[in-house]
């Protein structure tokens, strides 16, 4: 009696265990099923070209950047910055870095580019400034929309940055 008792919780035991293998095996089919619908998130230069395909673009004078504030927040209580003057220069202010950066810019068409410089503290002993960026940006009637960019270190190299999101800095009128 022993013996049966015992066979049988055996084989309760191992039929419970079939059904776990066979409940985490149809999960994991699923979550593949869910991972596989999962659109690929667009980045760097696909993403530039995807915000163009999808933007109205407006002129910009140099009147108009300078006679307006340009303000991009990455996240809640962090606000950067663009100024712009009428020589051509500004300054760019990155809150994630907490740090100014000096920039050229230049209105080509119905695109702005801008030039950032920095002077970086790695492998840097005589403190020389670099172009570290290129932007171009073009204005939706509300925003400068980044729809290209290119870094550059203290070699030289350069690389189009891996951005995730819109950056648009919004207008707000002085």
């Amino acid at each position: 009696m022993t013996f049966l008792c015992s066979c049988g919780q055996k084989a309760r035991q191992q039929e419970s265990e079939i059904q776990v293998v066979d409940k985490s095996q149809s999960e994991s089919r699923l979550i593949e099923k869910i991972d596989n619908q999962i659109i690929k998130k667009k980045v760097g230069e696909e993403l530039f070209k995807t915000i163009l395909d999808t933007i109205t673009i407006n002129n910009v004078i140099v009147d108009f950047l300078t006679r307006n504030q340009w303000i991009y927040r990455p996240f809640d209580n962090c606000e950067s910055f663009l100024k712009f003057q009428e020589n051509g220069i500004g300054v760019s202010y990155n809150c994630e870095m907490e740090e100014e950066y000096e920039m050229t810019y230049r209105i080509e068409g119905n695109k702005v580019f801008i030039a950032e410089y920095d002077i970086p503290h790695v492998d840097n002993s005589e403190h020389k400034k670099i172009k570290y960026r290129d932007d171009t940006y073009v204005y939706n009637g509300h925003s400068l929309i980044l729809i290209d960019s290119k870094m550059y270190n203290i070699g030289g190299r350069e690389w189009i940055p891996e951005i995730e999101v819109v950056i648009d800095y919004k207008r707000k009128k002085y």
